[in-house]
């Protein structure tokens, strides 16, 4: 189990935890602060200036970039930190949720200039939070009619992940001011900041729960799992013709099962796997 395991679900996964999501929790006006900067100001950061911040933390010695790194990771997570979860944890998230609203992604909105909506808020509306539609309008500027906010169903939302998985985007889970979730986005490492700062070894989220393994009797060859896996952890042994996971790699998404047309991939818990089991880097 991860570290927010222990600390904010009584040893089993955190973000399964009912009171994580609370409308206790979300009315704690430091909170409700905390969501509406967040979400007006991160949009209109640019992601080269970050990424040009990584580069020059890359050329420091290694033992100064592991202090730094530790005292704003240590920040983060009582701020704004993730995990990633699989589809099936993503449903359970969903029915857990007090409501379901789909919004633009600031992390793209960051990095491309441009809108898309892959983010979901859990329980964040504006008639729960308030400012938070000022926030937004003030980050994307939308035009004349644009819809900011779409409340969906609990099917609505999950046939849109599953659509999402289809793409190679991973799903992830994040908290605003710890341990209240209140968000669930779905992520690459083209263009989402905490996929960008992990490329840099920065610490934004931890990995799964899982790890996923191939059958390798069930296996064809095809590799088109590995046209999916943003986290290299696929390979692919030309002499048995058959693909492979690396433990040290995955990161427990699951996604490379939307790939397999002979359900040759599954997930196992993180905890059965003596290489990867306490690994959430």
């Amino acid at each position: 189990m991860c570290q927010f395991c222990h600390q904010h679900g009584e040893g089993k996964k955190w973000y399964l935890e009912a009171a994580n999501y609370s409308d206790e929790l979300l009315h704690d006006m430091d909170r409700q602060q905390f969501i509406t900067k967040f979400l007006e100001t991160t949009p209109r950061m640019r992601s080269s200036r970050l990424e040009a911040q990584f580069r020059k933390g890359a050329a420091a010695p290694a033992w100064l970039r592991r202090i730094i790194y530790f005292f704003k990771e240590r920040k983060y997570r009582e701020d704004h930190f993730g995990q990633v979860v699989p589809i099936e944890d993503v449903e359970e998230v969903l029915r857990l949720a007090n409501s379901i609203v789909r919004v633009p992604c600031v992390c793209r909105k960051s990095s491309t200039g441009k809108t898309a909506e892959y983010c979901f808020g859990l329980g964040i509306d504006p008639e729960k939070v308030t400012g938070l539609e000022e926030a937004f309008l003030k980050a994307f500027k939308p035009g004349p009619g644009t819809k900011i906010f779409e409340k969906l169903t609990v099917d609505e939302a999950l046939d849109l992940h599953r659509s999402f998985e289809k793409k190679g985007l991973v799903h992830t889970i994040w908290t605003f001011k710890t341990p209240f979730v209140g968000g669930l986005c779905n992520c690459d490492r083209s263009d989402c900041l905490a996929m960008m700062a992990f490329r840099y070894d920065f610490q934004l989220f931890f990995r799964g729960e899982y790890i996923a393994e191939v059958d390798s009797e069930a296996c064809t060859g095809c590799r088109a799992c590995l046209s999916l896996c943003q986290f290299g952890a696929i390979g692919y042994s030309v002499v048995e013709k058959r693909s492979f996971i690396d433990p040290l790699r995955c990161f427990g998404c699951g996604v490379c099962r939307a790939a397999c047309e002979f359900d040759a991939i599954s997930l196992k818990p993180r905890s059965e796997s003596p290489l990867s089991k306490n690994l959430w880097r």
